[in-house]
């Protein structure tokens, strides 16, 4: 559910402002994908809509927070539920608004589990299925929240499902290594495997998994997610969600 934070009632405005919230990454790319999508959004939106970042890239949330007035609504350009999008973003925005009394916040929700985030999935893993791969891995960040590893897991069921080749969820860093999950789809008798990053953006963990994924004998790496016009819409549709502010 959209999480509503609020300082006051402000003086309303006939648009609210829309700011986009992402991780951040020393890897200029990263940023750049993000900026990317959010011209799409504004292209789509209308009125403002404005990107911040939680650490390592810039503007800063708190930064981007200041200038802002009147209602705004937060889309975190998150993938899954862990601690980014459940604590620290939520905590931050409440700090920042301590003591301000014109401008009221609402949080949308992360932006998966979406079903247009797994047709974005599918359409990457379908194109590698009709080159002629026989099984796919969804490649994730990994983290300590075993519910978000869970979720990544569901995502690949479900592509599992659609596509009827074997699908399988490992991770950079936390959860099911990519190693053991390519050994895995291997024994199932799928010799050539694909990667589809459970990534927005291109970035230092992604190329870590790239190279990895190369050394596993993974031919073939999908582009990460940010660049599907599908997420535009995904983006929308948790902007509709945070409609309901506090007052």
């Amino acid at each position: 559910m959209a999480q509503p934070v609020t300082s006051s009632r402000p003086a309303r405005s006939t648009r609210p402002t829309l700011l986009l919230v992402g991780h951040g990454s020393r890897d200029p790319r990263s940023a750049q994908a993000l900026r990317d999508l959010r011209e799409r959004v504004a292209a789509r939106a209308g009125g403002r809509v404005e990107l911040a970042f939680l650490e390592l890239s810039e503007p800063l949330l708190e930064d981007v927070l200041a200038g802002l007035r009147g209602e705004v609504r937060i889309v975190p350009l998150l993938l899954g539920t862990a601690f980014h999008a459940t604590d620290d973003l939520p905590g931050r925005v409440q700090e920042a608004l301590a003591g301000r009394r014109d401008v009221s916040v609402g949080i949308g929700n992360a932006l998966g589990p979406h079903p247009l985030l797994d047709a974005a999935v599918a359409a990457r893993a379908r194109d590698l299925v009709a080159q002629g791969h026989e099984g796919v891995v969804l490649l994730g960040t990994g983290s300590s929240h075993e519910s978000a590893n869970r979720e990544v897991h569901a995502v690949a069921e479900r592509i599992q499902r659609a596509l009827g080749v074997p699908v399988r969820a490992a991770f950079v860093t936390r959860g099911a290594s990519l190693e053991t999950v390519v050994e895995s789809v291997r024994s199932r008798g799928a010799s050539r495997l694909a990667v589809v990053p459970w990534f927005l953006a291109p970035g230092r963990l992604l190329d870590a998994g790239a190279r990895r994924a190369s050394a596993a004998g993974v031919d073939a790496l999908a582009p990460p997610l940010a660049d599907d016009d599908r997420l535009v819409d995904v983006v929308l549709s948790r902007a509709a969600v945070s409609l309901t502010l506090a007052a």
